[in-house]
């Protein structure tokens, strides 16, 4: 009809990646009003998949382009996080739809009606008063925060020095101005307890999100969170992924920790650094906070990257605790020496508490044969496979291979000679439980406690249950137990008055790897530990049981000096060029073909070779050669602070035979 306008809106090219893909991004046509964030249904073979607009009005000229099916959701993720999103993909040489994947929890962007649920409201906690250099920390954090700067903050302070008070007044503050705050934990079992902390001090304006969860419960919490329902986020590495309008303040607790590393999916990024680039790009304040900071986090604070704030001393004062050592060498007792033993008598007799740390799961790491020698090993690994007492419901025990978790029944004859009784060797924390509760029956004798009511393990193994490790901390804390046995997972964080004694059973079990980290790392975990000991009123000690009680990790963690050990550290550092004086990019290559990882990782090499500015070591066998049949190899790149290593791109294009390459920048671990 005259008068009415028909005309079709231009159609135009747009940009859509897609999650789980090996590629940044596909090409397609559309009639609809796209914008860079929203949320579409495009066709993908002969499927139809999820994506996101990256860009529109593409200028390419593309053969039978398809079209985008269906809007689905216009800004459904804000332009600053897709431009994080992309910068994750470009620095860690990874593609866009791989990192998608990692950003979204399973099952997320399917459609989802989010219903806000009450929850019981804490009993909200009188807040303490700070002490002067929490004080001078809250305020100069803060100031950043009300110009809405991009700024990075080091919060340096000993163990019980008040980190985390520090934390809740700045957010407090945030929330007062209409702010909101993501707050990230290494690990998900120490969640639980950062949430009571802060639960007590907000009440119901907190979410803590992990994989820990159910799916129906994580995809509550995510889209709660993407429409502004809760106003502080608590979560692990993953989190920093989260779409969070009108962030303030991004918190690292415990920086230093390597399970901010990514290692087991496609992109390896290190949730601590893409924080501080979320904060850049957001233009907000990022607070990192350590008793041990990493080596290079220390760094950038002398350089005058970050602006280094410090805790000087504990709360009230207190001491810290005395550390002893003990040179087992000298001991006759190699496991539990004279002078730990008689530190835990002493505990209980002062109706105290103890942590005992030990970094190996399991009975002991290793079966022998006396007879013939013969080693009990995984197939698929060629790794000695780990006793474990008691490890089912029914009481029987299992050998199992830590590394692809491969498990077996527990043998006692030799397979390979059938002569002799298999012998353990070594000692995991399930043996130090064994020992420890014989040490109570004897002191306590046949009146009183049982030596089972005093002892709590805390490791893997007994956490696989949900929620286990929050019952045990909690009986801990209540004190119906005296001494907590545990891992890695002991050294995270917590807060017991009422222990005034820890023992390291054995502080060389990092020492030991092949690895230029391996002295930080030991010194982070020894000064960890420690720092539980003596957060009350009570004084605390520490026995430190070692080979090598010279070595400088152990000696400077004795000292609780983390500037002296930064400098002997970083001595080291520039003699070998290692981070923070050079960067390191680690290339693996793995497959079930030997001889093809070989071929594959000598080709590979060889095409680095051509690259100048760069020093290439290998390929080696890596530490743990063969997994699950797949044998291991890599290649370390190291090079200078300026090389750009977004040019390592063309190895993931590389046709290989059957094998699989990964690349790892910024490496934790190099072996």
């Amino acid at each position: 009809m005259p008068g009415i306008s028909s005309t079709k809106p231009m159609s135009m090219l747009v940009d859509v990646a897609i999650p789980n893909t090996k590629f940044d991004y596909l090409t397609y046509q559309t009639d609809l009003e796209l914008h860079p964030g929203d949320l579409v249904l495009v066709p993908l073979k002969k499927k139809i998949k999820y994506g996101i607009v990256i860009s529109t009005n593409v200028s390419r000229s593309i053969p039978n382009i398809k079209e985008v099916h269906k809007l689905v959701e216009a800004n459904f993720i804000p332009i600053e996080l897709l431009n994080l999103y992309r910068w994750i993909a470009d620095y860690y040489v990874s593609y866009l739809g791989e990192v998608l994947k990692q950003a979204f929890p399973p099952r997320v962007l399917k459609k989802f009606e989010y219903v806000r649920k009450d929850y019981e409201k804490s009993a909200l906690v009188k807040e303490p008063t700070p002490t002067y250099h929490q004080a001078h920390a809250i305020n100069r954090i803060l100031y950043s925060i009300k110009r809405n700067i991009f700024k990075v903050f080091l919060l340096f302070g000993v163990t019980g020095s008040g980190k985390t008070e520090v934390y809740l007044r700045v957010v407090a503050e945030v929330l007062k101005n209409g702010g909101r705050a993501l707050v990230l934990v290494p690990e998900i079992s120490m969640t639980p307890l950062l949430l009571k902390r802060f639960n007590e001090r907000f009440g119901n304006e907190v979410i803590t999100i992990h994989s820990g969860l159910t799916e129906k419960e994580r995809r509550h919490a995510w889209y709660g969170i993407k429409k502004g329902v809760y106003k502080i986020i608590i979560g692990p590495r993953s989190a920093v992924f989260l779409p969070i309008s009108n962030l303030k303040v991004i918190i690292v607790d415990e920086e230093h920790d390597h399970s901010y590393k990514e290692h087991q999916q496609a992109v390896k990024y290190n949730a601590r650094d893409v924080a501080v680039v979320r904060a850049k790009i957001e233009n907000i304040t990022v607070v990192l906070g350590s008793a041990t900071p990493q080596i290079e986090s220390y760094y950038n604070a002398g350089m005058g990257k970050y602006e280094l704030l410090v805790l000087k001393e504990r709360i009230d004062s207190r001491p810290l605790p005395c550390v002893e050592m003990v040179d087992l060498k000298k001991e006759r007792k190699k496991f539990i020496s004279s002078k730990l033993e008689k530190a835990i008598e002493e505990v209980l007799q002062r109706d105290e508490q103890a942590i005992l740390f030990l970094n190996r799961r399991g009975f002991a790491p290793s079966l022998l044969c006396p007879n013939c020698g013969y080693v009990v090993k995984c197939p698929y690994c060629r790794l000695p496979m780990v006793y474990h007492r008691a490890w089912s419901k029914d009481g029987s025990s299992i050998l199992s291979c830590h590394t692809c978790d491969y498990k077996i029944d527990f043998i006692k004859i030799c397979p390979n000679c059938g002569r002799a009784t298999l012998l353990y060797r070594g000692a995991g924390i399930q043996r130090i439980e064994e020992m420890i509760r014989k040490i109570l029956k004897e002191k306590i004798g046949p009146a009183g406690k049982e030596p089972a009511d005093y002892v709590l393990r805390l490791d893997r193994d007994v956490a696989r249950k949900r929620g286990e490790a929050e019952k045990i901390l909690q009986r801990f804390e209540e004190q119906k137990a005296k001494i907590l046995l545990g891992t890695q997972l002991v050294t995270k964080g917590f807060d017991f008055p009422n222990v005034t004694f820890v023992g390291i059973v054995n502080a060389d079990t990092i020492l030991n790897l092949p690895d230029f980290r391996s002295g930080e790392k030991t010194f982070q975990i020894l000064t960890q530990v420690a720092g539980r000991a003596g957060r009350g009123e009570k004084p605390g000690t520490v026995l430190i049981q070692t080979y090598h009680p010279e070595q400088y990790s152990i000696l400077f963690s004795q000292l609780q000096n983390y500037p002296k050990f930064y400098a002997e550290e970083m001595k080291l550092r520039k003699e070998l060029n290692f981070p923070p004086f050079s960067r390191l990019v680690l290339v693996r290559l793995s497959g079930k073909n030997e001889q093809s990882v070989w071929e594959d990782a000598k080709r590979v090499c060889k095409l680095l070779d051509e690259i100048k500015g760069i020093n290439i070591f290998g390929p080696n066998q890596s530490f743990y050669y063969k997994i699950r049949n797949n044998y291991r190899v890599y290649i370390l790149i190291k090079a200078p602070l300026k090389f750009d290593h977004r040019r390592l791109k063309f190895l993931r294009q590389i046709k290989l035979n059957r094998t699989k390459l990964e690349i790892d920048v910024d490496p934790i671990d190099v072996f």
